[in-house]
């Protein structure tokens, strides 16, 4: 079977577009997206300036972080080692984008399911080329399959210095360049002024190394596509809601262990946590491309996907949630001594997989590594305590209660804002990428909601003033710092989605 690829010898590319305009043409992809383009770099000053063009398409990985993480089957690798993609199985979920380290994934405004080069397989399957090779006029791509000792290309990869994108990334990815730029094959090394597309100016990502739009830099990106950003409020929404259900339910059963048994544990806890993951599942239906889809990840799982086994742990910590409240309502004191252990692990779990399906996201350097999940459960302490504190003031148990809860959001604050202090100020960064994201929060667009709201106003005030007061807080303290810390965290969710996100892939 065969295993086709590419090598694209820049040297002979003119940048005249007729494959992107063949690539449009073949598979009839609307204006505004592409599944191919060639992105010009320029470098120099006048009159001593180059301009550079580079080829981008998809990559057709031989482990294919899109494959990986697509929830329903949707992209799967065919034989001949292609990256291909069932649109009929997609949801829409976006997840595809944030996962490619070379933004080669998008969506289709008029399918509204995800899109992306397979090679021309239609063609290929006919003995044919890809269409972008039919149409260069330079003859500067070279397609053909690897495993074939004599075919030009395989020739080509044995035998000449070439590149490839991102290689630390360890996809495997089968575009081999020739004769690459520096400053067009990495795409955080050459500034972006503004976008213009449709009309509209779109200024550079927040992660640019020019601060000044004015003063493009050198090198400087002279035309690409729009950078993209698939995840949003949508997302935010859902990290901060999830961390209110499952520090809630965590909270109410580990009391319900410890002897409390009051309406706090028995109704309020859980209807916090039924309520709100109520809510988080109904912002994460209805930010799909294609909602009515959503049972897909059930009925059609891919079980490497962390999104697959995120919507069990959410199906099971929301059913354990209405279980318990309609237990607490009744008086089955049995059952939920019974639900009490399971009830801390599907909300241990619940609230936790979202740091390794981020993490799948290997186009975004600020999102790996372990700490997201400790970090997760962290920030679900913070805002279930901060949220059966405010509950506590109407009811009976609160005097009881509230020196516990005091003390595990006072905990859950300092272990948040220390995690956020090491991974965004002390600890150095591992990657370019990774260091231009953190300086949006340090120093950049962020550093206003970081430093004022994430760190001080809803970190560090509310940690003081609890540990001032101490378990004897008066309600109006615990209040206010209950109230602050959920600010807080909710900040902190935005600026992690959004600086994630800043910096530009291609």
């Amino acid at each position: 079977m065969a295993n086709y690829g590419f090598a694209i010898d820049l040297r002979k590319c003119i940048g005249c577009h007729a494959c992107t305009i063949a690539c449009k043409a073949e598979h009839e992809i609307p204006i505004g997206v592409n599944r191919c383009w060639v992105k010009t770099v320029e470098k120099g000053s006048f009159p001593e300036t180059r301009r550079f063009f580079f080829p981008v398409l998809c990559n057709q990985c031989t482990d294919a972080p899109c494959v990986r993480i697509c929830p329903t089957n949707a992209l799967f690798k065919r034989r001949d080692g292609i990256v291909d993609l069932h649109g009929e199985s997609c949801i829409g979920c976006r997840a595809c984008m944030e996962a490619c380290p070379y933004d080669q994934l998008f969506i289709d405004p008029n399918t509204h399911t995800a899109e992306k080069c397979n090679f021309c397989a239609n063609r290929v399957e006919n003995k044919l080329l890809p269409a972008c090779v039919i149409v260069c006029p330079t003859e500067c791509r070279i397609f053909g399959d690897l495993d074939d000792p004599t075919s030009e290309v395989s020739r080509i990869v044995q035998h000449e210095a070439f590149m490839v994108r991102k290689p630390e990334k360890g996809t495997g990815p089968k575009i081999f360049y020739l004769g690459a730029e520096e400053s067009a094959i990495r795409p955080e090394a050459a500034a972006r002024p503004f976008y213009y597309r449709e009309g509209q100016v779109h200024l550079r990502p927040i992660g640019s190394p020019v601060e000044d739009p004015e003063s493009p830099g050198d090198p400087r990106v002279d035309y690409d596509i729009p950078h993209r950003k698939p995840w949003g409020t949508d997302m935010v929404l859902y990290l901060f809601m999830k961390a209110v259900s499952t520090g809630a339910m965590l909270l109410g059963a580990i009391l319900w262990l410890l002897g409390f048994d009051g309406p706090l544990t028995t109704i309020v806890a859980p209807a916090i946590a039924t309520a709100f993951i109520g809510l988080t599942s109904a912002v994460l239906v209805l930010d799909l491309e294609r909602p009515e889809r959503f049972l897909y990840i059930l009925t059609r799982s891919n079980w490497r996907s962390w999104l697959v086994w995120g919507a069990w742990f959410l199906a099971g910590h929301g059913t354990i949630g209405g279980v318990w409240l309609l237990a607490g309502w009744f008086g089955w004191t049995g059952v939920l001594t019974f639900l009490a252990w399971p009830a801390i692990v599907f909300g241990i779990l619940a609230t936790s997989y979202t740091g390794f399906l981020f993490a799948q996201g290997l186009g975004r350097d600020l999102w790996q590594g372990p700490h997201a999940a400790i970090d997760l459960i962290a920030q679900s302490g913070a805002a279930g305590a901060a949220s059966l504190l405010l509950a506590s003031a109407f009811t009976r148990q609160a005097e009881a209660v509230r020196p516990l809860l005091v003390w595990v959001l006072a905990g859950s604050l300092l272990l948040h804002l220390l995690i956020l202090l090491f991974e965004n100020v002390l600890a150095p960064s591992p990657t370019y990428h990774h260091e231009l994201a953190v300086r949006t929060i340090r120093r950049g667009a962020f550093a206003p909601m970081f430093w004022g709201l994430a760190i001080v106003a809803g970190g560090v005030l509310p940690l003081v003033a609890l540990v001032a007061f101490g378990p004897s807080a008066p309600v109006v303290v615990t209040m206010t710092a209950s109230v602050l810390a959920l600010a807080g965290g909710a900040a902190w969710e935005y600026i992690w989605v959004e600086a994630g996100q800043s910096v530009p892939l291609s």
